[in-house]
C-alpha cells in the first residue's frame, strides 16, 4: 500500500526555475546546476525502482516515496527516498542513478565516480543511510510505540550500466545492490526479522504519524542561494519550448523561438512565481515579474484568474491558487 506516492520533489521544481532564470555567466550557475542534476538523477532512479517494488506483497507494506522528517534535535531535517514499514521491521532505501564506474573508498569515506574521463566525488551514501537510520530510530522512539522495529538500509544503484567496485577494507557492501537484486534483498531482510512487532492498529499510528512529521523542503530558494531578484530574467515564458522571454503582441504572447502564439501565455510563468516567491501578488510584483508596462493589462490579467484578495484597490495582494494555474497549464 502506497501511503505517500512518488511526485518531484518540490525543491526540485524550484531549482530547475531558478536555473531557467539565471544566466549561464552567473557565478553559482555550475553549483545549481550540479545540485539539479543530482537530485534529478536520485529522481530517476526512485522512477525505475517502482518496477521493482511492484512485486513486493501490497499487504505486506506500506511505502512512503520522499519523507523528509525532522531529526529529534528539531533543528535539522533528513530525507529518506523510499521507506518500506512492515509489521517486523523497517527499510530506508537510498536510490542512486549514476553512470560509470562507481568506486566505493573507505578510506576517505567517499564514493568516487568516472565517467566519460571525468571523475567526481561524492560523499559515501553508505555514510548518509546509516545516519539517517540513526535519525530515524530516535525519531521513531518519540512515536510511543510499543516496539520500534529494527532499521535495516539498503542503497540500490538502478542505472544498469554502473560499474559498482570498492577497496579492499569497504566494510559496507551488504547494504549496496543493483535494482535487479533488490527483491532478493528484501526477501532476505524478512528471513532475518520474522517477529511481527506491530499489529494493524499500531501500523496505521506509526503512517500516520510519518505523514504528520513530513515537512516538505518549502524554504526561500533565492535566499538559500544568495541570488538577488534583479539577477533574474524577467518576463513570460513560452509553454512550448520554454524561450525566455515572449514578446507581447496585440494582446498576445508571441514567441520569437518557436512561434507559439497565446493570450494566456503567462500563467506557466505564474507558477514559477509562486515556486520563486509564494502565493501572493500584487499588480506591481506581477508587472515586474512578467515585464509588463501596462498597469491595466496587469489588472486584466489578475481580475481574468478570479482570485481571492486582500487590502483596498491600490494596496491589494491578490492570492494565487497554485492547483488552478497547473490545470491552465496543462490547456496551454
Amino acid at each position: 500500500m502506497r501511503q505517500k506516492e512518488l511526485e518531484i520533489p518540490i525543491r526540485v521544481n524550484k531549482i530547475e526555475v531558478v536555473l531557467k532564470r539565471l544566466l549561464k555567466s552567473y557565478p553559482k550557475y555550475q553549483e545549481i546546476s550540479d545540485e539539479f542534476g543530482r537530485r534529478m538523477s536520485g529522481y530517476r532512479g526512485e522512477q525505475s525502482l517502482r518496477y521493482h517494488l511492484t512485486f513486493l506483497k501490497e499487504k505486506n507494506y506500506t511505502i512512503f516515496h520522499n519523507l523528509r522528517l525532522p531529526d529529534i534535535s528539531g533543528e535539522h531535517f533528513f530525507e529518506i527516498d523510499i521507506l518500506l514499514v512492515n509489521p517486523a521491521f523497517i527499510v530506508i532505501i537510498d536510490a542512486k542513478n549514476y553512470r560509470g564506474e562507481l568506486y566505493f573508498d573507505d578510506t576517505f569515506n567517499q564514493l568516487i565516480q568516472t565517467y566519460q574521463d571525468t571523475r567526481k566525488s561524492f560523499q559515501c551514501p553508505v555514510a548518509q543511510i546509516n545516519r539517517h537510520q540513526f535519525q530515524l530510530s530516535k525519531l521513531l522512539e518519540t512515536f510511543k510505540l510499543p516496539t520500534v522495529p529494527p532499521i535495516e538500509t539498503l542503497v540500490v544503484f538502478t542505472n544498469p550500466n554502473a560499474i559498482l567496485d570498492a577497496s579492499k577494507d569497504f566494510k559496507y557492501s551488504h547494504k549496496i545492490i543493483k535494482s535487479p537484486s533488490f527483491i532478493s534483498k528484501i526477501e532476505l531482510f524478512e528471513k532475518r526479522n520474522r517477529n511481527k512487532v506491530l499489529d494493524k492498529k499500531q501500523l496505521q499510528k506509526l503512517s500516520k504519524m510519518l505523514l504528520k512529521k513530513h515537512t516538505p523542503f518549502d524554504h526561500d530558494i533565492l535566499a538559500h542561494y544568495g541570488i538577488k531578484e534583479h539577477e533574474l530574467i524577467k518576463g513570460v515564458r513560452c509553454p512550448k519550448c520554454d524561450f525566455l522571454p515572449m514578446v507581447r503582441k496585440h494582446r498576445s504572447w508571441s514567441c520569437p523561438n518557436c512561434h507559439y502564439s497565446s493570450s494566456k501565455a503567462y500563467i506557466k510563468s505564474l507558477h514559477e512565481y509562486i515556486l520563486l516567491y509564494g502565493n501572493s501578488i500584487t499588480n506591481r510584483r506581477l508587472r515586474d515579474f512578467l515585464d509588463i508596462e501596462s498597469v491595466s493589462t496587469a489588472t486584466n490579467i489578475l481580475s481574468s484568474l478570479n482570485l481571492d484578495y486582500k487590502g483596498s484597490y491600490k494596496d491589494r495582494t491578490y492570492i494565487l491558487k497554485d492547483q488552478d494555474l497547473k490545470s491552465e497549464v496543462n490547456l496551454l
